[in-house]
């Protein structure tokens, strides 16, 4: 499987170009060493700005990338519900395909951690033969999933979850990679550390509403985020990711996000204790999906109602559109 590093040192190898010729003062040659050997990753600003020094395009990087493996071609159908390849955007994702196919199947929890143990023992070995950072990552999401099944109970992650809340820390500038990890690691993380990181990826905000895919996923991380507090019971956090939800809303007034902030404020009503209220929101919802022939948003929304309305422990949803 061909990595995003590996993909720029095949581009700049067949243009004849060494590490020296690339570099400048904005990139060291150590640095895209590191890179092109997977032991770093780049900020949105910087891997742009190698591209531009080795004159390749985003859309021919990724068409590169895409067809160097094609296990990738099919890595974005196991995001989507229907099947149907999810867009370009979706490919940084394909090194934790494998494992965010466990976590998200429909298997129970004793069969999913069966499967994570024996994913677990093979990314410990790939971590020996290749100590790279993608490699952590992987073993401190599965390691701390696997915990969540186990002990089915949502408890601190902190530590177990290091590798990934430290790498999203020193990114300066989310691209679609960070954007996309920290929506599909954040049900996992310590609440603390995932409101850290929600504050940090809506100081940024301002750029994702200029890029499209970018701000879908601003929509993401807020309901991701919003899902995750309410099943920790931090209500007043659940509210601000609410509140940045309907933020992006007055920016970008599209029906399908006006539906979902709806929705979940009707959650938000029904789970501080205005259930009446908050569920009369949820039918209007199911109304409207009606009407408007969404018959598969509807019986989302219905599935959600109906678990919202169980009480007891609240499902977790990391969920991506656009």
């Amino acid at each position: 499987m061909q990595s995003l590093g590996q993909t720029f040192h095949q581009l700049r190898k067949n243009k004849n170009l060494t590490l020296k010729e690339v570099a400048d003062d904005e990139i060291s040659v150590a640095v895209i060493s590191k890179f092109e050997n997977d032991q770093t990753m780049l900020g949105v600003d910087r891997f742009l700005h190698l591209l531009r020094q080795i004159n390749v395009t985003t859309e021919d990087f990724f068409y590169r990338y895409r067809e160097s493996d094609p296990q990738a071609l099919q890595a974005g159908k196991k995001f989507s519900r229907n099947e149907m390849p999810l867009p370009e955007v979706f490919d940084v994702l394909e090194p934790f395909a494998e494992l965010l196919a466990i976590v998200n199947t429909d298997k129970k929890d004793i069969e999913k951690c069966s499967d994570l143990q024996k994913y677990i023992v093979r990314t410990k070995s790939d971590l020996k033969s290749a100590p790279t950072l993608n490699n952590r990552m992987r073993l401190a999401l599965a390691e701390t999933a696997i915990n969540e099944f186990q002990e089915k109970s949502f408890k601190s992650n902190h530590t177990l979850m290091l590798p990934i809340t430290e790498y999203l820390s020193n990114v300066s500038v989310w691209s679609a990679f960070e954007l996309i990890l920290f929506i599909t690691t954040s049900i996992f993380m310590d609440p603390d550390d995932a409101i850290q990181m929600f504050d940090r990826c809506m100081k940024q905000a301002a750029h994702y509403t200029r890029l499209s895919d970018l701000r879908y996923l601003g929509y993401s991380v807020c309901f991701t985020i919003f899902s995750a507090m309410v099943t920790h019971k931090r209500f007043g956090d659940a509210k601000r990711a609410l509140d940045e939800f309907d933020n992006f809303l007055k920016k970008d007034a599209e029906a399908q996000f006006a539906i979902k902030s709806l929705f979940m404020h009707g959650w938000y009503l029904y789970i501080i204790g205005n259930k009446e209220d908050g569920k009369e929101k949820c039918i209007t919802v199911l109304q409207l999906c009606h009407t408007l022939h969404l018959e598969d948003d509807r019986s989302e929304y219905q599935e959600l109602l109906e678990q919202i309305e169980a009480g007891g422990r609240m499902p977790m949803h990391a969920e991506i559109f656009g």
